[in-house]
């Protein structure tokens, strides 16, 4: 099995004050222990996650911190397989964001889908309900509760 792991996922995790932190800690936690397979991030996912985290969080050495756990970098082991998109991988992702002008996908969510289905990977673990009807979608929500019933 393999699992993509989206950025609000991560940003959850990294911010202490995120609602839904203790659910992304719990399903994190599941997926680092190989319930779910191998976890993928993109360069893309990268970016948002990073992004958001300084947003969110107004800190530059959170959203640091954030990069170097993705990465696998300093302290952190290299848990997450960090892939760069191809060409091919782009293209199909503008594909599928203007196809779906009635979802509210963001165009990482389309490059996210388009990662998905050109590399056969089996779900994406997000609280974007938005993947629904388009690729697999894990609920971290779903995830947590497994792991600590």
């Amino acid at each position: 099995m393999t699992v993509v792991v989206d950025s609000g996922v991560f940003y959850a995790h990294a911010d202490r004050g995120a609602s839904r932190h203790g659910t992304a800690v719990a399903a994190l936690s599941a997926i680092l222990e190989g319930g779910y397979g191998q976890p993928y991030i993109t360069d893309y996912i990268y970016d948002e996650t990073v992004t958001l985290t300084l947003t969110r969080t107004d800190s530059h050495a959170e959203a640091m911190r954030v990069g170097r756990r993705l990465r696998g970098a300093g302290d952190f082991p290299e848990l997450f397989h960090l892939r760069n998109l191809s060409k091919a991988v782009f293209e199909t992702a503008v594909d599928i964001f203007e196809r779906y002008d009635d979802q509210q996908l963001s165009f990482t969510d389309a490059t996210t889908v388009a990662f998905t289905e050109t590399h056969d990977i089996d779900t994406v673990l997000s609280f974007d309900d938005d993947f629904d009807g388009i690729v697999d979608r894990t609920d971290p929500a779903e995830v947590a509760r497994e792991h600590n019933p």
